[in-house]
Formats: structure tokens, C-alpha cells, sequence
């Protein structure tokens, strides 16, 4: 008898083993970059835990882990656009205006490309025609209603009253 439940318990392992090997080789798996090991945390997760690193105010974690997302998927444009808030966040105008541009070439019809753009325009390149455009172009790809459209006509509104020549000057 000890015999025999010593064989099961042998093939129950042995049947295990060889239903978790041939399960693990036919899952599907994500392809690392090349240099890099696999990874189960994909560019999603990435961005995920970028935008908790972000709401933290870890802007340097925030950043890093946009970079992985980008480097995971690098024709996506939102970890780029994301990566742009970081570097934002970090003042570091520049970068963030080469992710910027990159997200925009991905995404030329993405909403908050064009927000962020005039964002940066304003904030950091103190470049109010370049922020206004951005924004005219941003109002043309979301409802009339949305939220941020009236956010972003009281911004150009301000530009425009600030840019107006006033008496006595």
C-alpha cells in the first residue's frame, strides 16, 4: 500500500510539474527590449505606478518608470505625453517638449498632447503664441462642453487681455 501511494504521489507531482512547464512555455509573454530580461510588469503597469509615483509627488520614480513604459512600447503615445508631465513637474522644459513632440507625431489627434503643449508653452518656454495655438488646436478635438475646453478658454481669454495694449502705457 505504501508503495502504491508513494506512486501517486510521484506521477501526481511529475504531472504537475510537466502541466506547469508546458503551460509556462505556451503562455504568452511579453518580448523585453533587447539587453533587458523579461519582465511580468508590462508598459501599462508602468504607467500605472508612474501616475501613483506622480499623485506622490515622486516626480523622479514618476519618471523613471514613464521611461520604462515608453521603452516598452515605443510608438505609444501616452507614455511619452506622461514622461512629459514628469519632466514638467521637474521643470526640465526642454525634455519635456521632446517628448511632447514625439507623443504628437504618434498621436497628432490626441487631446491632451495639445493641452500640455500649450501647458509647457506657457509655464516653462514663456512662448504664449506657441501655448495659444496649441490650445486653439486642442479645442478643435474635444466637445464644446468638456471640462478642460472651458478651462482652456478662460486660459486664452487671460492671454488675450494680458496681450491687449492698455490706455495710458
Amino acid at each position: 500500500m505504501a508503495t502504491r501511494l508513494r506512486a501517486i504521489v510521484i506521477a501526481s507531482f511529475v504531472a504537475l510539474t510537466a502541466g506547469f512547464l508546458v503551460g509556462y512555455g505556451l503562455a504568452g509573454k511579453e518580448r523585453a527590449p533587447a539587453g533587458e530580461a523579461p519582465h511580468a510588469v508590462g508598459p501599462q503597469e508602468h504607467i500605472q505606478l508612474g501616475m501613483r509615483a506622480l499623485g506622490a509627488g515622486d516626480f523622479a520614480a514618476a519618471e523613471r518608470l514613464f521611461r520604462g513604459a515608453a521603452r516598452r512600447r515605443p510608438r505609444g503615445p501616452a507614455p511619452h505625453t506622461d514622461l512629459a508631465v514628469a519632466l514638467m513637474y521637474q521643470q526640465r522644459w526642454q525634455e519635456a517638449a521632446a517628448e511632447l513632440e514625439l507623443a504628437q507625431a504618434l498621436g497628432p489627434d490626441l487631446p491632451e498632447v495639445h493641452f500640455l503643449e500649450g501647458v509647457l508653452a506657457r509655464d516653462g518656454l514663456d512662448d504664449a503664441e506657441r501655448a495659444g495655438a496649441a490650445w486653439e488646436r486642442f479645442l478643435t478635438l474635444v466637445p464644446a462642453d468638456a471640462p478642460q475646453a472651458a478651462t482652456v478658454r478662460q486660459w486664452l481669454a487671460e492671454m488675450d487681455s494680458e496681450e491687449a495694449p492698455r490706455g495710458g502705457d
